[in-house]
């Protein structure tokens, strides 16, 4: 096992650093072709573009990296993918018959800005170009098709698409927007996918890669508690969050018990992964 951690400050550099590669990235992969309505182009890029915090992505490319991935090009149409995807998950999740939340990111949600119908619309492009690029890459084709499958799964019935119904269904029965069974399949799945999908590119051994799934699962469950702590108090939609539902102090420490978790799943795997396995803390002590 790994003995401790990459201090606070080595990861915050790595988080950077990668973030702004993913962000020239996403730049580029957002170019708008010939015939694409201008209008559609503008909300595309407005809903992934700005302040994002890029964690999945990031997590996609550390795990290539720690897995002994080496082409950049293998892995930059999924940092982008996933990106868009999850920028298509947030969309939905602002709309009306959702969350019903005017701001994201600090400017105003994608309906706000260009109407309901114009951003559905931009997360249906967004969430088709991600898997244009998926298959498009560069990636030897039996790898692509397996990260593709990975994160298929992953935002499909048994992952984001049916947590976020279990997420609807609850709160119009006046219950907890929140659960085990919500926090996997809304975040934890998708997130487990990402660094999944690195493994994967990389070429490693199955067993290695559901080795790095489940401590990326553990770290999405993570990552939802520490998000609903950072909401306490918000309203969100009219939904209670966790932390609404349950005494904050033992909504703290699940958050530390699931980072402690997590971060042994990912220490286990040895030295190469000291980078993923130092993320819990860096999640479980994030501001914002």
């Amino acid at each position: 096992m790994v003995q401790g951690k990459l201090a606070a400050s080595s990861l915050r550099s790595v988080i950077s650093r990668d973030r702004r590669a993913i962000n020239n990235w996403l730049r580029q992969s957002l170019r708008s072709g010939r015939g694409v309505p201008a209008r559609l182009s503008q909300a595309m890029k407005y809903a992934v573009l700005g302040r994002g915090k890029r964690i999945r992505s990031i997590l996609a490319l550390e795990s290539y990296r720690a897995c002994g991935g080496r082409s950049t090009r293998w892995i930059v149409p999924f940092c982008c993918g996933i990106e868009m995807i999850h920028a298509f998950s947030l969309v939905h999740d602002d709309l009306p018959c959702m969350d019903d939340d005017d701001f994201r990111r600090g400017k105003p949600s994608l309906h706000r800005r260009f109407g309901e119908a114009t951003a559905i619309l931009a997360a249906d492009a967004l969430f088709a170009r991600a898997f244009e690029l998926f298959t498009s890459g560069a990636a030897p084709a039996d790898r692509r098709l397996a990260a593709t499958a990975a994160i298929a799964k992953a935002i499909g019935p048994l992952g984001m698409a049916g947590g976020q119904l279990l997420d609807v269904q609850n709160a119009g029965q006046g219950g907890s927007r929140s659960g085990a069974a919500v926090q996997r399949l809304k975040t934890a799945e998708f997130l487990a996918a990402s660094m999944e999908s690195g493994a994967i590119l990389a070429g490693v051994a199955k067993r290695l890669c559901g080795k790095l799934r489940e401590g990326g699962v553990r770290l999405g469950l993570l990552f939802q508690t520490t998000d609903d702590l950072l909401d306490s108090g918000r309203p969100v939609g009219g939904r209670k969050t966790l932390p609404d539902s349950r005494r904050l102090e033992d909504v703290r420490r699940l958050a530390v018990a699931q980072a402690a978790s997590a971060e042994r799943a990912l220490a286990s795997l040895g030295a190469r992964f000291l980078v993923l396995a130092s993320f819990p803390h860096h999640v479980l002590t994030r501001k914002e």
